[in-house]
């Protein structure tokens, strides 16, 4: 399950986010932002399963990668914001 959402501001950094996860063995999604989590108008989110969240923040920060906030998806709808 996709359940956690690192947004950042725009398609590059998502692209280039999404191939450094792949290599790290992270499976995950690349996607619009659900407006409710697009903080300055448009942006990008990564989706992957929140039980891959440490490793994938780690392999984020060795490529560069800013991530603008980290958002859980809640199983009743809606999402959670676990960090700025």
């Amino acid at each position: 399950m996709l359940d956690l959402y690192l947004t950042v501001r725009s398609v590059t950094p998502a692209q280039k986010g999404r191939e450094a996860l792949r290599r790290g063995g992270v499976r995950c999604g690349l996607l619009r932002a659900p407006s409710a989590l697009a903080q300055r108008g448009c942006g990008y989110a990564l989706a992957l399963p929140a039980r891959e969240q440490s490793r994938a923040l780690s392999l984020l920060e060795e490529a560069g990668v800013r991530v603008e906030s980290v958002w859980r998806k809640l199983p009743e709808g809606g999402f959670r914001r676990e960090r700025p």
